[in-house]
């Protein structure tokens, strides 16, 4: 489950944009192309900010309130988890 207080550090490098989305690789084999919203979300996952930081600039950045987006910032997390493209720091 993923709790406001986790904290979760990006992997992979950014290879750059096809205009629309982000091009992230783990390596040569694994690469995956981002939406704007989940590239955010992944440059956010550094290490230091909880899911509860990521959920206040999302909603203070965008004007969005923070009720309506945490559970689409949870299945974002979710999803980069399953690909690897974030990991959970202890």
């Amino acid at each position: 489950m993923i709790e406001l207080t986790s904290k979760y550090i990006h992997q992979g490098d950014l290879l750059g944009s096809d205009g629309e989305n982000f091009i992230v690789a783990l390596s040569e084999q694994e690469v995956y192309s981002l939406d704007a919203a989940a590239y955010y979300i992944w440059s956010l996952c550094n290490g230091e900010n909880t899911v509860g930081d990521i959920i206040k600039n999302v909603s203070s950045n965008f004007n969005l309130k923070e009720s309506e987006i945490e559970n689409p910032i949870k299945e974002i997390i979710r999803a980069l988890l399953e690909a690897k493209l974030i990991k959970e720091v202890q």
